[in-house]
């Protein structure tokens, strides 16, 4: 059964709806123009209403819930870390409300920070990093809650040039099947890693509903 399904999504007024299962330890992309893709993402987390469609997660139908019930980890475009924390502060800020997972997250977020090689940079502010640093580090506060479902809005790309897919591969917490993570980009090296994809249709653009 698919973690994450899109059911007749629409993000944006006159655009087709998206249909879209992505199953644990899947990635799969929204091929959208940025606005389109942003938009989407910001629906899909619980940031903002649906024109129409459905979100489940696990089998539970999410649209109505709030970001906090969802399960959804959020990477929003560029990051968004809040810039007067550290580093290990801005990943340990999603926790906060999120006191039934905590003694189990405290561990996981060690080992993210670890696996994305952040140590040496946890008592540093965001604008002391490196454009990779801060994506890496929006991945790490995204993961450190153990969401089922991670969305990643990705207009222009991973930073730098790394790849998603090597991103991802380390974000699967040990004997789980991982998280279902959709990125949202109309970057076309990030489309190119992943198979699984849906191309959506708009004003801005007249590209295929795809595989």
């Amino acid at each position: 059964m698919a973690t994450l399904r899109l059911c007749e999504l629409v993000a944006v007024p006159a655009v087709a709806p998206v249909t879209l299962d992505v199953a644990a330890g899947a990635t799969a992309a929204l091929a959208a123009v940025p606005r389109v893709g942003t938009a989407t993402a910001r629906v899909v987390a619980g940031l903002a209403a649906p024109v129409a469609g459905r979100v489940q997660v696990g089998g539970r139908d999410v649209t109505d819930l709030p970001p906090l019930r969802r399960r959804i980890g959020y990477v929003p475009a560029g990051g968004a870390l809040l810039p007067h924390l550290t580093v290990r502060r801005n990943i340990a800020y999603g926790q906060r409300k999120r006191e039934r997972v905590r003694e189990v997250a405290d561990t996981w977020a060690a080992t993210v920070v670890e696996r994305l090689e952040l140590a040496p940079t946890l008592d540093l502010r965001p604008h002391l990093l490196s454009e990779v640093q801060r994506f890496r580090v929006a991945l790490a506060r995204a993961m450190a809650c153990l969401p089922e479902v991670l969305v990643i809005d990705l207009p222009a790309g991973i930073p730098d040039g790394g790849r998603l897919t090597d991103l991802v591969g380390r974000l699967a917490p040990p004997d789980a099947p991982g998280v279902a993570v959709l990125a949202c980009t109309a970057d076309e090296a990030v489309l190119a890693e992943v198979g699984a994809q849906v191309r959506v249709e708009s004003a801005d653009t007249t590209a295929e509903a795809a595989r």
